[in-house]
């Protein structure tokens, strides 16, 4: 049963491929070397064996031994008369170097750890000789001191407690980015935008003017990223990426400052609005970048997964996430042209006039 799950997964993987035997079938002799070529399956077959065998002297720590192993095999090999024996040598010897292979890298992986707990052992007696060096020389000092008169020290006393100060210099940045800081200013966030919505629907207060207003705001984060990468793949210094991407982000704040205290009156109705555009703006660019982030990412293999599995199943997690950046952004899209007072295209010349709207009742 064994062999015919591997004999079935190697028609699996010569059937993607195109059958060709890994020897040129004009110099073929024997009866193995002619129906090899003569016969499209066991040329396939053929062709897995020659990637598997290279494959294992890659990996092998003694390649010169696997190579007069895979002579004494062609010679078995050639002692086969029918279609059944090439067959089974073939599938049989794939298996041997599969194993071979695996057997190479469990070593490899092994070899690789004692190298590093070596290393973390030498590194340990490094530190240890460091702290007794260290603290022979207090004592040292120590003692230099009691035989010394005592004097009047005249550099400044050390604060005990400076170092931690230093930690704690700032505590309101470190609750929230590592407490839930953020978590609170998200639901406040979503909260305030919620009531912006309602009041813009009641027709008190106005989130985007038409669609020209919602398409700058939302535009000029996406050209500063993009001008970004522009300048990255041109190879410019990092500064210059940096200072694009701020500066996208920067237009946008602004601009939406600008259209907000044109189209509305009154301060709850401004502050309203911009939270709400602030808000909803910072989680879709955040949302949409740690997808795209994750599709750069590539994850790690889990324990007794085949490096085939590994690479199927990264593509199918690229798949959806593709998927979910696409349904998102489409719902973004449709949630933005949802807030929008005239359902239109207008002019940018007139989304850049300064014509207070009159007051909302």
């Amino acid at each position: 049963m064994l062999t015919k799950g591997a004999i079935a997964l190697v028609l699996g993987l010569a059937a993607g491929s195109v059958s060709a035997a890994s020897f040129d079938c004009s110099k073929a002799s024997g009866f193995a070397e002619t129906e090899i070529c003569r016969d499209g399956y066991l040329s396939g077959v053929d062709g897995v064996l020659d990637r598997t065998y290279k494959k294992a002297v890659a990996a092998s720590s003694n390649p010169e031994g696997l190579r007069q192993s895979q002579r004494q095999w062609l010679q078995i090999r050639n002692q086969c008369q029918d279609q059944k024996c090439l067959d089974k040598a073939l599938g049989s010897r794939i298996q041997e170097l599969e194993r071979i292979a695996s057997d190479e890298r469990v070593l490899a992986m092994h070899a690789r750890e004692e190298r590093e707990a070596a290393q973390r052992r030498a590194a340990d007696a490094e530190r240890e000789r460091q702290a007794a060096a260290l603290a022979n020389q207090q004592r040292q000092s120590a003692q230099m001191a009691q035989r010394t008169p005592p004097q009047a020290s005249t550099l400044p006393a050390v604060r005990p407690g400076g170092t931690k100060a230093q930690q704690e210099s700032n505590p309101v940045a470190t609750w929230f980015i590592n407490g839930p800081g953020w978590k609170y200013t998200l639901v406040l966030g979503l909260l305030l935008s919620i009531w912006a919505v309602v009041r813009h629907h009641r027709g008190s207060a106005t989130i985007y003017s038409d669609y020209t207003d919602a398409l700058i705001t939302n535009a000029l984060p996406a050209l500063g990223i993009v001008t970004a990468a522009v300048c990255k793949w041109l190879e410019m210094p990092g500064v210059v990426s940096v200072f694009s991407v701020i500066a996208g982000f920067v237009l946008a704040i602004t601009y939406a400052i600008y259209a907000t205290v044109k189209n509305n009156r009154g301060g709850l109705s401004i502050f309203l609005t911009l939270m709400a555009k602030l808000t909803l703006i910072t989680v879709f660019y955040v949302v949409i970048g740690m997808l795209i982030a994750s599709l750069f990412n590539g994850g790690a293999r889990r324990k007794g997964e085949s490096q085939a599995r590994f690479e199927s199943r990264m593509r199918r997690q690229g798949k959806a996430t593709m998927a979910l950046i696409t349904a998102l952004s489409a719902a973004y899209t449709a949630l933005t042209a949802w807030v929008c007072r005239n359902p239109k295209f207008t002019p940018v010349g007139e989304c850049l006039e300064f014509n207070r709207v009159p007051a909302l009742t």
